[in-house]
């Protein structure tokens, strides 16, 4: 649910559908909606998310009010940061020991996963490599957080997931037989795309 500016009642249905059709989930960046899989307004800090990106809460839609995990009115955690990066606020979800993470973080940075992968609830890091929290990202260059790197071979540029999106990195999803393989490449070694170059022929 999002408050939207007052206006006349004939432009007040029409005003409502427009914003929700050009509302970007927070966690996939995409802003299609299907109808088992809309995106919902937390009536808390107006975070957009789609029912199955977000999961948990979110799956069904609630006659009432909706709040993120981070807005609960139960157990509401206005300052909660993400123990993955140095961005505030976004879909955040409980980690196994009582922090914070942000979905997309959890998502992407590679041995982090969910005790409850359906809902993506419960994100554990127990699995993922402790070094990453020793690397800088050399976008926002806070040592804060655990950092992904470029899938380049040998490239060690290291990013966190959320300035790696706000930079407009090349982030790729690849579904594989039972799981997605997720990929980054940093500016200099982003894939090339459009047609290939022709051979020059030899002249003579």
């Amino acid at each position: 649910k999002v408050e939207l500016p007052a206006m006349s009642d004939a432009s007040e249905e029409e005003a409502g559908q427009g914003y929700e059709e050009t509302a970007t989930c927070m966690i996939c960046a995409e802003g299609d909606s299907e109808d088992d899989n809309v995106i919902l307004f937390c009536d808390g800090c107006n975070l957009a998310v789609h029912q199955v990106c977000y999961g948990g809460g979110a799956c069904a839609i609630p006659d009432g009010p909706w709040y993120c995990d981070r807005c609960d009115p139960h157990r509401p955690e206005a300052s909660a940061e993400c123990c993955l990066c140095p961005e505030k606020g976004g879909a955040m979800k409980r980690t196994t020991d009582w922090r914070w993470a942000h979905v997309m973080c959890a998502l992407w940075v590679p041995n982090v996963s969910f005790v409850d992968p359906s809902n993506r609830d419960g994100v554990d890091l127990s699995g993922m490599d402790e070094r990453r929290f020793g690397l800088t990202c050399s976008l926002c260059e806070k040592p804060r957080g655990a950092c992904i790197q470029c899938k380049e071979r040998k490239c060690l540029r290291a990013f966190h997931v959320t300035c790696a999106r706000s930079h407009n990195l090349h982030m790729m999803e690849k579904e594989r037989n039972d799981w997605v393989e997720f990929s980054v490449f940093c500016d200099k070694h982003r894939p090339k795309t459009g047609a290939k170059r022709r051979r020059k022929q030899p002249v003579g």
